[in-house]
């Protein structure tokens, strides 16, 4: 299992370039260069592989991220293994970022694939859920 560096974003196979520009999915907005994500206007501090997984989520919105597909940049072709890592640091994300982390509506799993990052507004998601039912 590899490290990854909070100031430089270096996992044992290299640098992994971190986009310098926000990222704004719905309410997200990620600042994986300053390891920073903001959610309706709250600052919270990220790891680097907390930068790393959010903002890759967030460059593909809306899209099925696979483990390897999110591991690969990290720890190579060699990903296996890491599938436990990647999940424990969705669960960290869903603490962060999520109005309930134990329901999420923004970093969805998608069983057995992995991730997708859902672009919607809290106020549409409420506004859109019948009565009764469960975000």
């Amino acid at each position: 299992m590899s490290d990854l560096d909070a100031s430089t974003g270096k996992g044992r196979t290299g640098f992994i370039e971190l986009p310098t520009s926000i990222i704004t999915v719905g309410p997200i907005r990620v600042d994986a260069s300053h390891l920073k994500v903001i959610v309706d206007g709250k600052t919270m501090s990220l790891t680097g592989l907390e930068g790393y997984i959010l903002s890759f989520l967030a460059l593909q919105a809306n899209t099925i991220c696979t483990f390897s597909q999110m591991g690969k940049p990290i720890w190579g072709s060699n990903n296996d293994g890491n599938t436990g890592l990647i999940k424990a640091t969705i669960l960290h994300l869903r603490h962060k970022i999520e109005p309930d982390p134990n329901n999420p509506i923004y970093i969805l799993t998608v069983p057995g694939i992995g991730y997708t990052l859902v672009g919607h507004d809290l106020d549409e998601t409420i506004q859109n859920t019948p009565m009764g039912e469960d975000v």
